[in-house]
């Protein structure tokens, strides 16, 4: 779990770069960038369902819906490659989306010792 969080706080500011300097970064790189993107946000969504009874409803249904979203758009631009129109926006959506990981994570509820037994 450590590693996992380490590589997602790692690509926010990549992604944030990423973001100001759209033009900067070869069609491979963008790809890794793009790929790693939407691996990272794929526990997250596991999570969401797996803990789906013991979360509130509505903040986990958007952050649901938006991370979706999120590894949609960035398996298609995974695959299509370089020349998609308001990239950098995707990026800063994407350091919205990483971030949202680190605080799911970091901050979920642990379980109880008794909830651990059964």
């Amino acid at each position: 779990m450590i590693a996992y969080l380490l590589v997602s706080s790692l690509l926010i500011p990549a992604n944030a770069w990423a973001a100001i300097t759209p033009h900067l970064h070869s069609d491979l790189s963008m790809r890794v960038l793009h790929g790693l993107s939407t691996m990272v946000l794929l526990p997250l969504l596991l999570a969401l369902w797996n803990d789906r009874r013991n979360l509130r409803l509505l903040p986990a249904l958007v952050l649901a819906v938006f991370t979706i979203v999120m590894v949609l758009v960035n398996s298609w631009i995974t695959a299509m490659g370089m020349g998609v129109q308001f990239g950098w926006l995707d990026h800063l959506l994407l350091v919205l989306a990483q971030t949202s990981v680190l605080l799911f994570f970091l901050l979920e509820p642990q379980p109880t010792a008794d909830e651990r037994i059964s």
